[in-house]
């Protein structure tokens, strides 16, 4: 495992999903909070409930917001090092995130997440099969 920044473009490009799910929340909310009933299908389902929840709160949305977008990034970060444990903890946020558009009947969110959930394991899978070789001649 390396500690720096993944050199595989797939691990890489999975890696990614987490900063754009984290970049579309931001812009979720602040198109929210601006009037306009535009949003991105990317983002996640816990920011687009919390600004419903607290549409007349705008800091508490906010912060709601901005530790979800943080959460993202930073295991983004870690998947980009190659930490397996990075992409199964995201991955099972993801999942359980997509879960709050279900009981929404929000079917088009659902669809992003299911295309990003096969992307980002895509990245893992890549991931382990690199690292299989490497368990096995330690063994």
């Amino acid at each position: 495992m390396s500690s720096t920044r993944s050199s595989d473009p797939i691990v890489l490009s999975a890696a990614r999903w987490f900063w754009w799910i984290a970049g579309f929340s931001l812009v979720n909310t602040v198109l929210f909070f601006s009037g306009t009933r535009t949003s991105f299908m990317l983002g996640l389902g816990v920011t687009t409930l919390a600004n419903a929840i607290f549409a007349n709160q705008l800091a508490v949305a906010l912060v709601v917001a901005g530790v979800a977008a943080a959460f993202f990034f930073a295991i983004g970060v870690q998947a980009q090092r190659e930490r397996a444990w990075a992409f199964y903890v995201g991955l099972v946020a993801y999942i359980l995130d997509a879960f709050i558009f279900v009981t929404y009947e929000d079917w088009g969110p659902v669809i992003v997440h299911a295309i990003a959930i096969f992307y980002i394991s895509k990245g893992l899978v890549q991931l382990r099969e690199r690292e299989a070789p490497a368990a096995a001649a330690q063994a």
